[in-house]
């Protein structure tokens, strides 16, 4: 092989290096959200200690997804999330977004639960009582883990009786 020829394999291969390396980032940032979307799970969420979810009184958590911005991953808050220990001692968890319009609902000094933008209430596991919300609270799947409360960020639409995630 002349010197001429291996020159030019080595420029043919460093220019394809080179635009391969260019090209990278783009069909990175082109692939990585199609591969998103088709994992349509929602994922599970850290959001409380055990022991931290009593009977009595039930617990706020924030709903905080990592996702990944180009080269950052950030925490996005999806709401929050009402615990509550059943009378089995089990947890359940119920969706702190009102089903009316997607208010935040707080638990009020009597016990139940209410939507402050439009007067919706809810009792203590969540049962609709009064207001313009078409359902009761969305409960929301729970599974514990070395000590710590897992709940999966399901979103549902609002403004509709029946239950339909989003």
């Amino acid at each position: 092989m002349s010197r001429r020829a291996l020159l030019e394999k080595l420029a043919l291969g460093a220019g394809a290096a080179a635009a391969g390396a260019a090209v990278w980032p783009l069909a990175a940032g082109v692939v990585e959200p199609l591969a998103a979307e088709l994992d349509a799970e929602a994922p599970w969420v850290d959001v409380a200690g055990e022991k931290e979810v009593r009977a009595d009184a039930p617990l706020k958590a924030a709903l905080r997804v990592p996702v990944r911005d180009g080269f950052f991953t950030t925490l996005l808050e999806l709401g929050a999330v009402w615990l509550r220990r059943g009378p089995g001692g089990n947890i359940a968890a119920l969706s702190g977004t009102c089903p009316h319009l997607g208010c935040g609902i707080d638990f009020d000094a009597k016990g139940a639960f209410a939507c402050p933008c439009h007067d919706s209430k809810f009792g203590p596991d969540g049962a609709y009582q009064k207001g313009p919300s078409p359902r009761s609270m969305d409960p929301l799947p729970v599974r514990l883990a070395d000590g710590r409360v897992l709940v999966q960020a399901l979103r549902f639409a609002t403004g509709s009786k029946a239950r339909r995630k989003i």
